[in-house]
């Protein structure tokens, strides 16, 4: 199914940050903020681009812009490769080199200055993105209000990448499919289809368990079945489970039986004989979205009609791109 593409104003920026150019790309709504919006980062995964995530995941996370809810903004690694939790070597080994904790800070910072809300920023990470946002858990919790990662498992502990534990609760939410052929569902060592390994993880359910933990929460999750939809190939279930406690931050599970490396949306379908399955009973940003709380806000005023309410007046206009993945 073809993607409708969300009415944005999307743009390619940068900033200088340890004297290099880091681009992104930021996604607004055509309408006038009259108070500080949530941020949302989406970090891609290796290879993928800030413009190619937005296609991978159908342009859901841009719907977040289009509705109101929130200004989100696509961070772009040096070589494509994030400097995330894992010890182990993904692309390049000048990547462990990249003070990349100390980008997500200055952008933070960058996006807070320029109206968005510093008590309600969130990421979201994809495969290696969610490396990325593992570590960005452990190191910065400060500054987020909570984390997304999909199809990403915490490194076991002589894996990890983490210079700072800060320690902090955090509400997560994440999401594995359980035919996952590049981040296994069941832990063990990462590989590209057995080629290229990257180090022992935990399990899916073993990261949620982890996340929990973190947060003080010693009790099981709760299980719920989510109506079973349709699928677009071969067939896949979504598991929810909620893990809560008092005075705790929540973390929430999606584990998609038959589902593979993917960000579920009903209209991009990655190769399945590399990516494995998706599925039609899940939408990751419609669920990240509720975990989050973003809700459309009121404190905006609609663009008048006709024209954007954000030209671009800079950088390379990207409202409506395709992805080259």
């Amino acid at each position: 199914m073809k993607s409708p593409r969300p009415v944005v104003a999307a743009q390619r920026e940068s900033l200088t940050f340890q004297g290099r150019r880091r681009s992104f790309i930021v996604v607004r709504g055509l309408q006038t903020a009259t108070a500080p919006q949530p941020l949302v980062l989406v970090c891609h995964g290796t290879l993928q681009t800030a413009r190619s995530i937005r296609g991978f995941a159908g342009f859901t996370f841009d719907q977040y812009a289009a509705d109101g809810k929130a200004v989100v903004v696509y961070p772009e690694a040096l070589r494509r490769d994030w400097n995330g939790a894992r010890k182990a070597v993904m692309a390049s080994k000048k990547t462990k080199k990249v003070d990349d904790v100390g980008f997500f800070r200055t952008l933070i910072a960058h996006m807070v200055a320029r109206g968005s809300d510093a008590q309600r920023v969130y990421v979201v990470g994809f495969s290696l993105g969610g490396q990325m946002v593992i570590r960005l858990i452990h190191e910065v919790p400060e500054l987020l209000a909570g984390a997304a990662v999909i199809s990403s498992t915490v490194p076991a502990p002589d894996n990890m990448n983490i210079d700072r534990d800060a320690e902090g609760q955090l509400p997560v939410i994440t999401m594995h499919g359980t035919a996952d052929p590049l981040a296994p569902f069941d832990g063990g060592l990462v590989t590209v289809h057995g080629h290229l390994a990257r180090g022992e993880h935990r399990s899916a359910p073993a990261t949620a368990a982890y996340f929990a933990a973190r947060n003080g929460i010693t009790t099981q999750p709760r299980a719920t079945r989510l109506l079973h939809i349709g699928d677009p190939g071969k067939p896949t279930a979504v598991t929810r489970h909620d893990y809560s406690a008092d005075c705790a931050a929540p973390v929430r599970f999606y584990a998609i039986a038959g589902g593979g490396h993917v960000i579920p949306n009903p209209y991009r379908r990655p190769a399945q004989w590399f990516m494995g399955p998706t599925t039609g009973d899940l939408v990751a940003a419609e669920a990240i979205a509720e975990f989050f709380s973003l809700a459309s806000s009121s404190a905006i005023r609609p663009a008048p009609t006709g024209r954007p309410e954000r030209p671009a007046a800079r950088g390379r206009q990207a409202r409506g791109a395709v992805p080259k993945t």
